[in-house]
């Protein structure tokens, strides 16, 4: 039965002034840092055949795919916006779901938004709900499963939520949209994309476009069985975490790097150990991680893609001790291709600490010790990855990264109404 204060009735009646500020600011960011990783990832190849597939295979004129600019049906605008928001692993995320909220709600939302014309707030609200739901949705299969599940195994969710918020649906759709899209949803199995890297990643794109298409279908009278999410979201509403009361979208991190989240703190602890003492890459006799159990199952390969360099443990610590950094230029050609960067990865030992290890996915912190050839050992403190909700300087990553790489943001892009 659907009573006061549902799920069905936050998703389909939120609005955006109904929003508390801390939230509605965090959104705004958010939408901000999607503009500014879509921008980034639109060199990448995995980003170019997304969108050479969605003009193929989804012909239309409803949606724009970004920074491409063709027109097509709005399922291959979110399918093409889906995987190029996470073209790079560039893109936001929450800590207990493990991954990318923002790469499927986001496209999934501009693709409706641009359908139907809807006004900006309307567009801000639906992605809010998106957020909201995205998460438990994460939560929830992740409590259940056994097996790790990449992003689009419950993005969908949210995807399918912000769709049926600018869709006006009534209280049955959303329940036969969110049921859909829980059934259909790519169950990624994440973990082989982590140790053999890949474009299938964390199925970000088959995330928006499963849940948009599923919104789509609940709109015409599509039904679906019963939704184990909703349930479960029913059951949110009597606990503190509820809808409209627990706003887990104040709890999205940003990233600093484009690489893994897993790998982001030991960037930190070799940045640390570099600048501390100096280093010089010749100096370096040998490198080692100590991290946690996921951390240490990237590959340890050198990368010939820029997935592989996404993907990487060893290759981000090694660029990082090079060059004091790692940026967008590290995971695509010709940033593969150095040498010194590769010799030093070699020298890199990983070593998974039990007690960092039970702290995942709550707390991820590492540490880096080197030793140089002269037998000095030099020590991090154990670091956490920057952009965490509590990092102070999360607005400033935010900020960074869309003056590096937004200057290519198109002034008819459909993003662009909604950049603060």
């Amino acid at each position: 039965m659907i009573g006061p204060g549902s799920a069905e009735e936050f998703i389909g009646g939120l609005q955006w002034a109904d929003v508390p500020e801390r939230a509605r600011l965090r959104t705004l960011a958010l939408v901000r840092d999607f503009a500014a990783v879509t921008c980034a990832g639109a060199s990448t190849p995995t980003a170019r055949v997304a969108a050479s597939y969605a003009v193929a295979q989804h012909a239309g004129d409803q949606a724009t795919l970004l920074y491409d600019g063709k027109r097509v049906a709005a399922t291959g605008a979110a399918w093409a916006n889906g995987v190029l928001a996470n073209a790079l692993d560039y893109d936001d995320g929450h800590r207990l779901v493990k991954g990318h909220p923002g790469a499927m709600v986001i496209p999934a939302a501009l693709a409706v938004a641009e359908t139907i014309d809807a006004p900006r707030e309307e567009v801000m609200a639906a992605i809010t709900v998106g957020y909201e739901v995205a998460v438990r949705a994460g939560i929830a299969l992740h409590s259940r499963a056994a097996d790790y599940h990449g992003s689009g195994a419950w993005g969908a969710v949210g995807a399918a939520a912000a769709g049926a918020r600018l869709l006006g649906l009534d209280h049955v759709r959303i329940g036969h949209a969110l049921g859909l899209a829980e059934y259909h949803a790519p169950m990624a199995p994440i973990m082989r994309s982590v140790a053999d890297p890949a474009m299938t990643k964390d199925g970000c794109g088959w995330g928006a476009m499963t849940g948009l298409s599923s919104t789509l279908l609940a709109a015409d009278g599509f039904s679906a069985t019963d939704s184990a999410v909703l349930e479960v979201l029913r059951e949110v509403q009597l606990s503190p975490a509820r809808l409209g009361e627990r706003w887990y979208v104040e709890d999205i991190y940003v990233k600093a790097y484009p690489c893994c989240r897993w790998s982001q703190p030991a960037i930190v602890a070799a940045l640390a150990v570099r600048d501390r003492h100096g280093l010089t890459p010749e100096s370096i006799s040998q490198v080692t991680v100590r991290t946690f159990a996921p951390a240490a199952a990237l590959s340890r390969r050198t990368p010939t893609t820029t997935e592989e360099a996404q993907y990487s443990l060893v290759w981000p610590v090694a660029c990082a001790l090079v060059d004091g950094d790692f940026s967008v230029a590290h995971v695509l050609a010709p940033g593969l291709d150095d040498d010194r960067i590769s010799q030093l990865a070699d020298r890199i030992v990983v070593q998974v600490d039990p007690a960092l290890d039970a702290d995942f996915p709550d707390v991820r912190r590492s540490a880096v010790l080197v030793e140089t050839t002269d037998g000095a050992r030099c020590s991090s403190e154990l670091c956490a990855a920057p952009g965490d909700p509590e990092d102070p300087a999360w607005e400033d990553i935010v900020a960074a990264k869309f003056a590096r790489h937004a200057g290519e943001l198109p002034q008819a892009s459909p993003l662009t109404p909604l950049l603060p």
